[in-house]
């Protein structure tokens, strides 16, 4: 598979099978993430991967976190309750996905969080679970509880930036069209 093949075929997954990953293939997948650029080469992110009992501990985090924005979902989707619901069921069971994948940052200089150069790594990750046959989604909804859930996986000075779930596609998601005008050339 090349690059451009990955970076279009990739979807955003919502719904899994139950099917296990095999380490092996996670460790393939974060290896490459972790090859990511990064500001002044300091490769700054860490990752924490979860399954079993912890996983689902998280869940219950993830579901009281839809809850917080919940009410600006129902005004927003007034006319689309059906939107909300399958959001509502998306925090309580992350698609069923095997295994969770939290993308974390250290501080880079000037007491910044190095969050740009850990997004660039999990795109990596997500693009290179794609080419191993699994599938991904970003996930930040769920930074409202990061307190919560670096208490309950033991996770100091770092900043959370994202949430993976990953496992084998039990969807074939549709492909939205790319927006128009989003480049401007200057001096061409």
């Amino acid at each position: 598979m090349d690059v451009a093949e990955a970076i279009k075929g990739r979807r955003s997954i919502r719904k899994f099978k139950s099917q296990p990953v095999p380490k092996e293939k996670l460790e393939k997948i974060l290896e490459l993430a972790m090859w990511a650029p990064s500001g002044m080469n300091r490769q700054d992110w860490y990752f924490v991967v979860v399954q079993g009992a912890k996983k689902d501990e998280l869940l219950q985090i993830f579901s009281s976190a839809f809850e917080i924005f919940r009410p600006r979902l129902e005004k927003v989707f007034a006319d689309k309750p059906k939107i909300v619901e399958g959001m509502k069921l998306f925090f309580e069971t992350y698609g069923g996905a095997p295994v969770f994948i939290l993308a974390y940052a250290g501080r880079g200089s000037a007491d910044q969080w190095d969050t740009h150069s850990t997004a660039v790594a999990v795109q990596n990750l997500m693009l290179a679970a794609y080419a191993e046959g699994l599938g991904t989604v970003w996930t930040d909804g769920i930074l409202v509880k990061e307190a919560e859930i670096n208490a309950l996986l033991g996770i100091q000075g770092k900043k959370l930036v994202a949430v993976i779930p990953i496992g084998y596609p039990d969807e074939v998601p549709r492909v939205p069209p790319r927006r128009e005008g989003r480049v401007q050339w200057i001096g061409f």
